[in-house]
């Protein structure tokens, strides 16, 4: 994989139903040759994503990578409408850095809001790379979870978020990721067996789904940020991107 010297970030505004989102344009050295946008999971937040957005630079790739609403520096709070930012991001990225087309990759929510975002803008993402892509019922469970934190007050708490609870919890319990994926296209998937927040069967599930070209990648233990830490997976990642670019 060829790597170059890259420019500093970028902060980036981006639109999204009247909402102000907050992103980080990671450019290359040279024109880019494509454009990955990295959307983040539930509490999280866009700096949790930088080394994919720099090693992405250094392949050649513009990068972005943003806060959804209610996160980290956006606006607004989230809700069933979340994914559309997914797609104001990757719109944005598209204008800001002139890349020739467009791939995406997400992590637990994230992953889930590209599955909607491609099922809905099929045209906008040339290739997907989901990462533990979490199901209705597993954000749920973070929801809960993550608002049990708020209630506490804990100082050590590590993700945070504002969350829109009681109209998101109807639309994730009707929630079919499975119907969503059904058919697309060139998706990378990788996931943990030990997954502690998504079940490894979730993602099975979609594999079994999705049409060719696919790949799965299976890792023995890593929990539930395992792929998003494995070195295997980042290179894996931007192989996968470049070779479906084209």
């Amino acid at each position: 994989m060829h790597t170059s010297p890259t420019p500093a970030p970028e902060a980036l505004s981006i639109a999204s139903d009247g909402l102000e989102l907050a992103g980080l344009l990671f450019r290359p050295a040279g024109p880019p040759a494509g454009g990955l946008l990295v959307c983040h999971g539930a509490g999280s937040r866009k700096e949790n994503h930088s080394i994919m957005g720099e090693q992405a630079a250094a392949a050649g790739l513009a990068a972005l990578t943003f806060d959804f609403r209610g996160h980290g520096e956006s606006d607004g709070v989230m809700g069933a409408e979340g994914w559309h930012d997914a797609v104001a991001a990757g719109e944005t990225l598209l204008a800001a850095s002139d890349a020739p087309w467009l791939a995406a990759r997400g992590a637990s929510m994230g992953g889930c809001f590209l599955l909607l975002a491609a099922r809905a803008h099929a045209r906008l993402f040339r290739s997907l790379v989901l990462l533990c892509p979490a199901d209705g019922p597993s954000l749920l469970a973070g929801l809960d979870d993550l608002e049990r934190l708020e209630r506490a007050g804990d100082p050590d708490r590590e993700y945070y978020g504002r969350f829109d609870g009681a109209a998101w919890r109807p639309h994730l319990r009707r929630l079919d990721l499975v119907a969503a994926a059904r058919g697309l296209p060139r998706v990378l998937l990788a996931h943990a067996r030990d997954d502690e927040a998504v079940p490894f069967a979730h993602s099975e599930r979609l594999a079994a789904v999705l049409a060719a070209p696919t790949r799965f990648i299976a890792l023995d233990e890593g929990g539930h940020h395992g792929p998003g830490r494995s070195p295997e997976v980042a290179r894996a990642t931007l192989d996968w991107i470049v070779a479906n670019g084209g």
